[in-house]
């Protein structure tokens, strides 16, 4: 399989990290969860459950009390709508036969003939005299045996009856099995319900990536002006390890570090920017510096780092989608007015940062620049990357209408879902 169309945005895809101690926060807190039903609320649904699984009296299965006629021949039988029998204590253990997950008795009546009986055990009977025992209520029902049954074809009197004998009961739990098993299901269902909403809450709130429905991660750009400028800083969003690169219109997801750091260190520390008004002052310094202006100095290295920063600033909810619409527009048009490429800017912006590293007083700021050239050449060789998209993107937005084109975001949207296959 080829190389992803350029880096997919799936770290911590499905909103869980694979951290030892956070998977033991999670046992404490089930094991109480299960506790806590099976000691009490199984015992008021116990009842329920014993209400619902319990047969009718006198339905085929039941204990056959003393109004049940006793059964001596196969007419006896067909003449009857329900009845029993009394059987030796040989038959119930020994005279079986299995189909399935189903076992059979093949049992002699007192008039000679031999039959074959499915019986609930749960509902045999003691009676006075030792070693015989009175069956469960049963009816005379007409049935297609299984293969297994048809091997006593020879020795039985009749094959297409049998006695039922067991009915529609279902085994019936002990109060405790019952607790336990109710409170293990509704840990584990519990669970099922959490992870889904926990996904659901997180994909909405921008922490993670929607691990199916790719289309509705909300860091995805939603028309060409975003996917346009998100083009702008990707070499910075490809150059950091905790950063998930384009398309993502702001680098990374919004996991508790990535928005601590940005908020604290990246826009705080390095930036001074504290608010909305700190970030769009800045912004509109570094948009306004090569404004209307033919050549300026770095130009590239201010004005991506400039829609970067914009970027940020709607991870940590300083503005909206619709003020960051707004602000790519302005300064995506100035790059445009200062570049007529993709490798213009680039370069511009390379030639910034080196210069920003030697200012710093980094004896490293060659190689550094050139790794991320590198990052750059390997984005710009790739035919679905961030410079496939047109350089001339129209990145019009207008007050109240935002703006209405995606064509190329479509296309983009289409290579990224590829890339995951």
């Amino acid at each position: 399989m080829s190389a992803a169309p350029y880096k997919l945005s799936n770290k911590n895809i499905y909103g869980f990290n694979t951290n030892m101690y956070q998977m033991l926060l999670w046992l404490p807190a089930l094991i109480a969860l299960s506790l806590s039903v099976e000691f009490l609320l199984g015992p008021l649904f116990y009842k329920i459950y014993q209400k619902n699984v319990t047969l009718e009296e006198g339905a085929a299965g039941t204990e056959a009390g003393a109004e049940v006629s006793l059964a001596q021949s196969i007419a006896d039988m067909e003449n009857l709508d329900t009845f029993t029998l009394i059987v030796k204590g040989v038959v119930i253990n020994h005279d079986t036969i299995r189909s399935g997950d189903r076992l059979y008795h093949y049992i002699q009546l007192p008039s000679g003939e031999k039959v074959i009986a499915h019986i609930n055990k749960k509902a045999i009977q003691e009676t006075d005299t030792p070693g015989e025992y009175r069956m469960p209520t049963g009816v005379w029902k007409e049935w297609t045996p299984p293969d297994e049954v048809m091997v006593f074809e020879d020795n039985m009197t009749l094959t297409d009856h049998y006695i039922d004998m067991y009915g529609d009961y279902v085994p019936v739990l002990e109060e405790s099995d019952y607790g336990r098993l109710l409170g293990r299901s509704a840990s584990a269902w519990i669970y099922v319900v959490f992870v889904l909403l926990y996904r659901v809450i997180g994909v909405r709130s921008r922490r993670f990536a929607p691990a199916l429905f790719w289309k509705r991660d909300p860091l995805l750009p939603r028309n060409d002006l975003e996917c346009w400028c998100a083009s702008t800083f990707a070499i910075w969003a490809h150059s950091f390890s905790m950063l998930e690169g384009w398309p993502l219109i702001t680098g990374v997801h919004g996991k508790r570090k990535a928005v601590s750091n940005f908020r604290k260190v990246a826009l705080g520390e390095q930036w001074d920017i504290r608010n909305r008004q700190d970030g769009l002052q800045t912004v509109h310094e570094l948009t306004e510096r090569h404004a209307g202006q033919l050549t300026t100095m770095y130009a590239g290295w201010d004005l991506c780092r400039a829609t970067q920063l914009l970027g940020m600033m709607y991870l940590v909810k300083m503005i909206d989608r619709e003020e960051l619409d707004q602000e790519f527009s302005r300064v995506g048009r100035v790059i445009q007015q200062q570049f007529h490429s993709w490798d213009e800017m680039a370069e511009s912006y390379l030639d910034g940062y080196e210069a920003w590293r030697r200012q710093s007083g980094d004896p490293d700021a060659a190689l550094r620049t050139e790794q991320r050239r590198a990052i750059f050449m390997q984005l710009k060789a790739n035919p679905d990357g961030p410079y496939s998209v047109p350089w001339r993107t129209d990145l019009t937005w207008t007050q109240g209408k935002g703006t209405e084109n995606r064509a190329v975001v479509k296309k983009v949207l289409t290579h990224y879902r590829a890339s995951q296959t």
